[in-house]
């Protein structure tokens, strides 16, 4: 009966301690520090720090600063897109409230499987995409269609004068007004050429009606 007794006693005195213990906060202090590159010690940006003990996730800044709130022995996980997570365990012997880090991640290559898109639903479909498809016009292809003969004169017609061709005909205007300079310009009723010329087309019937 006194074992039995001895016995509870000392369980019950374990429980208690074990209470108290549990029921004692854990001390927090203010853990920073920088998320650098090992390679040319920039800032990661953005950076997940995840307390795996606790199931807390922090954030670093662009720069890759972070602060937040930890307790001396949590384990921090280091992860960034691109580089290799980097684990970090906070000493459980620190005498202050304030704890800093520089936490160095090396670049770290990802892998992914191929992928071969195909642009119709299955196999089966191809025989009749293949036999379907129309290629492209390549460049020389194009170069002989826009060198066409009809297509440069029906382009002649709707294109407006470029700089040259406007220069040229202001100048061809501004030579004949200087030519005839206060005098009636020449007339070609006039002009012995033009009525020899008229004569000859007349006797060679270029006047007459052609019948259709």
């Amino acid at each position: 009966m006194k074992k039995l007794l001895l016995i509870i006693s000392i369980i019950s005195v374990f429980v208690i301690n074990l209470n108290a213990q549990v029921s004692q906060p854990r001390k927090l202090i203010t853990f920073s520090g920088y998320a650098l590159t090992a390679d040319s010690l920039m800032g990661v940006p953005f950076a997940h720090i995840t307390i795996l003990n606790r199931g807390r996730v922090a954030t670093a800044g662009p720069d890759g600063f972070f602060s937040f709130a930890a307790a001396p022995g949590d384990t921090l996980y280091f992860t960034s897109i691109s580089f290799k997570p980097s684990v970090y365990i906070i000493p459980d012997n620190l005498t202050t409230d304030k704890y800093s880090v520089i936490q160095l991640m090396s670049k770290g290559d990802v892998y992914l499987r191929e992928t071969i898109i195909y642009p119709w639903g299955d196999r089966s479909a191809f025989p009749r995409a293949f036999k379907d498809l129309r290629l492209p016009d390549d460049d020389l292809e194009r170069a002989k269609r826009n060198l066409e003969r009809e297509r440069l004169a029906a382009l002649g017609e709707k294109l407006e004068q470029d700089g040259g061709e406007a220069t040229n005909i202001s100048i061809r205007n501004t030579s004949a007004q200087t030519y005839f300079y206060k005098q009636a310009p020449a007339q070609n009723i006039f002009n012995p050429l033009a009525w020899a010329e008229f004569i000859k087309s007349w006797k060679n019937g270029d006047f007459k009606k052609k019948d259709e």
